[in-house]
Formats: C-alpha cells, sequence, structure tokens
C-alpha cells in the first residue's frame, strides 16, 4: 500500500482509509477484528473516525477491538471528527441539529473519542464541516490546549472551502494538514466554487 506525508517526518499515511462509520452496522465482533486486522495486514493505517458515527458506538467498538490487538495502535494512524450535535445529546442544552466549535464542546468532545478509542490521543482531529458562526478564538484555544495535553498531534477540517480554511488558519497559528471532502458526482459543490 503506498503512503503519503502529512507531515514531513511525523506521520504517514496510506492512500486508502478504513472508513469506520458503519463500524457498528457489523454485530460480530469477530468479524470487526478480522476486518480491522485485514486491513492493517495489506497497508491500511489510516483509520477514519467521527463521534457522530453510531452516535459514538463506532469508536467504541473499535476500541474494543484495540483493547484485545493493544500492539495495533503503534501501526495505526488514527483521525476522528467532532463539531457536529445533534438533538438530545446528553450534555446539551441549546438548539437541536447545529454545528458547535465552542471550546468546550470541542475538549469535551475529544475526552470522549480517546475514552470511547481507549487511545491515549488521536493522531488528527478534524472540525467535521464547517460552522459559518465559530468563534476562530475558541478554536485556537481548544487547539493549543489539546496539543499541550498530548491528547491531539495535528489538525485539520472537513469541507471547508478556501477561504473558511485561511480564516482558520490564520487564527489558530498553525497548518491545518488536511481537509477531507465529500466529492462525488453528486456532492461536487467544492469543485462548482473553486476549491482550493
Amino acid at each position: 500500500m503506498k503512503q503519503y506525508t502529512l507531515v514531513e517526518g511525523a506521520i504517514e499515511a496510506s492512500r486508502l482509509a478504513f472508513g469506520c462509520m458503519n463500524l457498528s452496522r457489523l454485530h460480530d465482533a469477530a468479524e470487526r477484528e478480522a476486518l480491522i486486522g485485514s486491513a492493517l495486514d495489506i497497508g491500511i493505517n489510516l483509520f477514519d473516525h467521527a463521534d457522530i458515527y453510531g452516535a459514538g458506538a463506532c469508536e467504541t467498538l473499535f476500541g474494543d477491538v484495540l483493547a484485545k490487538n493493544p500492539g495495533w495502535r503503534e501501526r495505526m494512524f488514527i483521525q476522528s471528527k467532532c463539531g457536529i450535535r445533534f438533538a438530545g445529546d446528553t450534555y446539551d442544552d441549546g438548539p437541536p441539529g447545529r454545528y458547535d466549535f465552542s471550546y468546550e464542546h470541542l475538549v469535551n468532545s475529544v475526552d470522549g473519542i480517546l475514552q470511547r478509542l481507549r487511545v491515549d490521543h488521536l493522531d488528527l482531529l478534524l472540525l467535521h464541516r464547517p460552522d459559518l458562526l465559530m468563534e476562530t478564538d475558541e478554536v485556537a484555544r481548544a487547539f493549543d490546549d489539546l496539543s499541550a495535553a498530548g491528547k491531539v498531534r495535528f489538525f485539520g477540517v472537513s469541507n471547508f472551502d478556501g477561504a473558511q480554511i485561511e480564516l482558520l488558519s490564520k487564527a489558530v497559528g498553525r497548518r491545518l494538514v488536511v481537509n477531507q471532502v465529500q466529492l462525488s458526482l453528486m456532492h461536487a459543490q467544492l469543485i462548482a466554487q473553486g476549491a482550493r
């Protein structure tokens, strides 16, 4: 499997990712373990999560596999995403169905992700889709604290356009290493907008 460098001397990730969005649909623990192990065996080391995948269940199930195979973590590049909130979140007192890039939500989300995955750090944290009302200083403070605590190595975004990336990059004062985009014939907005 070909690898590519996200950050010089720091991250080598496989060109193909193992998307964990539907991991909770596999009801057999042995099947989940076999799939993840097979991905590693063929050189796929990039595992993509989000705290909303299966309402956190996908990360929990992945963490169960890691608990049974503790040596696998050092062979993996694990990324997760956060920032989308749904109605009924257990600690939610705001309006339903919104983005939340507040300091508190980002830090709490990462703590939950790490607990569910049973790991001590993420290799990459992405903001899950752009929030046009984000307070960039809140994001910057969260990134700084998560980095200083050793909980997240690098940061990126998901489905941001060029202007949004530029605005956020200036505020956080660090390189955003990834913009993970949804791209298909049905989802070509970024091309239509002239993504850079």
